[in-house]
């Protein structure tokens, strides 16, 4: 039986979406509250390249429903997965302890990450479900107003944001700033709260807080790699908000570097998801209580997981 190579898998998904014109983290999220913030059957969120995965699921399946289950997780709350159903595959990251001989011949233990898979189904795949999973109704950021709530949860970041007559919205790594047109020159509350979501995401990446590599050139591969870090977090920022508006010009020269990475590197849409996620918490912070940053770790149960991979 031939190994299945979890990485190349999803790293073939991205791209598939990509040359087709769809940017994963940017599908039409007035679809249902699937693609606004996934959760767990606990209540918890996904995070990281899962995010991604549900949101491609549902916006290619067109499910509504916020909740995601595990065959046996629906059968503990009295409910089940709809015959004929197919579920979503997604990934967690555990350590094995792998055993081994050292130069001196002495048994030692080495930790290896490794990544697994399992599946899950929406709520729209499962009959008989509690009320309590049901989904309600999205409420998408929209208008010409400015909204105070979503605005003030994005300043609780502390960084310095300037809105000036300068008709460009830009992160300056040097002067630690970011840089917004003045609100009225954008067509709608989202989409000025988009873009500040996205610049903020930037603002995450200097050295006294995330440290990524920002000092690059334009068309470059580290250029287009922090690029495509704010795009994911500002999407997971805009779905914990109900922010829907664009947030990058020059879509389609960043995403021919994205998918030139892509084939190139399987294992990038996963660091990107990760940087993503942690730009994302960063910026939220302080607007309410967030969860610690953290790999995903194994659900309590899991029926069967289909494949081990480890990282070489």
């Amino acid at each position: 039986m031939a190994k299945i190579d979890t990485y190349q898998q999803v790293t073939d998904r991205i791209v598939a979406a990509l040359e087709e014109g769809t940017r994963p983290w940017q599908k039409q999220w007035v679809n249902g509250g699937a693609i606004m913030d996934p959760r767990r059957s606990n209540g918890e969120r996904y995070r990281g390249i899962n995010v991604l995965l549900l949101w491609m699921s549902a916006a290619e399946r067109g499910f509504s429903g916020r909740s995601w289950f595990t065959f046996k997780q629906a059968l503990d709350l009295g409910a089940n997965v709809r015959k004929g159903e197919k579920g979503t595959q997604i990934v967690f990251f555990k350590k094995l302890d792998i055993k081994e001989q050292n130069d001196a011949g002495e048994d030692v233990s080495r930790l290896v990450p490794m990544l697994k898979t399992y599946t899950v189904f929406n709520a729209d795949q499962i009959e008989n479900l509690p009320d309590q999973f049901r989904t309600a109704p999205v409420q998408i950021v929209g208008g010409k107003d400015r909204d105070e709530a979503c605005e003030a949860a994005l300043r609780s970041s502390g960084a310095d944001i300037r809105e000036t007559d300068h008709a460009q919205a830009y992160y300056a790594p040097g002067a630690d700033f970011v840089n917004m047109p003045r609100f009225e020159l954008f067509t709608s509350t989202s989409g000025f709260l988009a873009t500040l979501a996205h610049e903020l995401c930037h603002w995450t990446g200097h050295t006294n807080r995330l440290d990524r590599a920002q000092l690059n050139e334009f068309g470059s591969k580290d250029y287009a790699f922090e690029e495509l870090v704010a795009e994911i977090g500002a999407a997971m920022v805009g779905a914990r908000l109900g922010i829907f508006g664009e947030h990058i010009d020059n879509h389609a020269a960043y995403v021919e570097s994205w998918l030139k990475a892509l084939r190139n590197d399987k294992r990038m849409i996963f660091k990107a998801a990760t940087m993503a996620q942690a730009a994302a918490d960063m910026v939220l912070a302080n607007a309410g209580e967030l969860e610690a940053f953290e790999l995903e770790e194994e659900p309590e149960t899991i029926e069967q997981p289909e494949q081990l991979v480890l990282f070489a």
